[in-house]
């Protein structure tokens, strides 16, 4: 069952007693273990390449035995001003139903690619129905914002051409993204209200960025120890978009859509939006949700209590990340819209 954003408890859910779900617990003692025996260093304090590799070689066990599709294929959308061609994948699931899901991975802006995140692309194709274009934009820091929303925005454009034409894409457009994802899939809605083009129908946001502010309470309980880290974001940001006023917070919606105006929330169309329970994140999807009930925006919002950040990749593993995938699918045929 949803919860109100005026429901969730943050000096609670951010409380010295929160603990790890005994399936996190069990998990986190697990892929420590791997990655000690495989010599995983700290990924905050390392270069941008050598983290990228890292996360590559990590990122082989959350994706394997992938489920069963009808059909993946890899093309290229035209970019934005320019841009290079929109590496993305197509995933079409068994009886695919028409329309499309964008979906945008996470990885802070700055890793992440077209196979790294397949599982949980592949589960939202089987969970919704519907065709899925996975979307690999450019990263930071070497393509820095507004490069990789380009990217996205370049992507969603050719499903809105696609379905001009194809009969598969006639059906509900949509927009999906985990972590650095959500941010981006936020943005995309964004930005293409803003310009007075077709918008994704619907958004999906799981563990989301939607704010620079690295002071909030979960940021300080979670700081360390639980996956991503505070350190770790605030890099991630400094190499997405620097500050024009060092230590002044991004301003622009596009960039922290917690900060949007009223008028640009209130035409948002309908917003899922989930946490994990302990993750430097959580305050974000809170601030999120409590902006969206204000201006009487549809929505719903789902802290997954006792779980790290990124837990819709370990899918295969813990059961809670399942139950996220069914509640997120429940969302979208509720709210999906031609």
């Amino acid at each position: 069952m949803n919860t109100s954003a005026t429901r969730l408890d943050v000096a609670r859910l951010t409380s010295p007693n929160v603990q790890r779900t005994a399936e996190m617990q069990a998990l986190f003692e697990f892929l420590a273990a791997q990655d000690k025996e495989m010599g995983v260093p700290d990924l905050a304090t390392v270069p941008v390449n050598e983290m990228r590799m890292w996360r590559a070689k990590t990122a082989v066990r959350t994706n394997a035995d992938l489920p069963e599709v009808a059909g993946a294929e890899r093309l290229r959308a035209p970019g934005l001003k320019g841009a290079p061609p929109v590496l993305c994948e197509l995933i079409t699931p068994l009886n695919a139903e028409p329309g499309c899901l964008m979906f945008i991975h996470g990885g802070g802006w700055v890793f992440g690619d077209i196979v790294s995140h397949a599982r949980l692309a592949y589960l939202l194709a089987v969970e919704t129905k519907k065709r899925v274009l996975y979307v690999d934009y450019r990263l930071a820091p070497e393509n820095p914002y507004p490069a990789p929303l380009d990217d996205c925005v370049a992507a969603w454009r050719w499903i809105v051409a696609r379905a001009e034409t194809d009969a598969g894409f006639k059906g509900p457009l949509s927009c999906c993204g985990d972590s650095a994802g959500g941010n981006l899939t936020l943005a995309t809605i964004l930005h293409e209200q803003q310009v007075g083009r077709r918008a994704p129908g619907l958004g999906m946001c799981f563990y989301g960025v939607f704010d620079d502010d690295i002071d909030t309470p979960s940021y300080l309980r979670f700081a360390l120890g639980f996956g991503l880290s505070r350190p770790g974001m605030a890099k991630f940001w400094d190499m997405y978009a620097p500050p024009e006023t060092p230590g002044q917070p991004r301003q622009d919606a596009l960039l922290c859509p917690v900060r949007a105006s009223e008028a640009q929330l209130a035409r948002l169309p309908p917003i899922y939006l989930n946490a994990s329970g302990m993750d430097p994140l959580l305050c974000d999807t809170i601030k999120m949700a409590e902006r969206l009930e204000d201006v009487g925006c549809a929505y719903e919002v789902n802290v997954h209590e006792g779980l790290h950040h990124g837990f819709m990749q370990q899918s295969a593993r813990l059961g809670e990340s399942r139950r996220a995938f069914a509640l997120a699918g429940d969302f979208y045929r509720r709210h999906e819209k031609k």
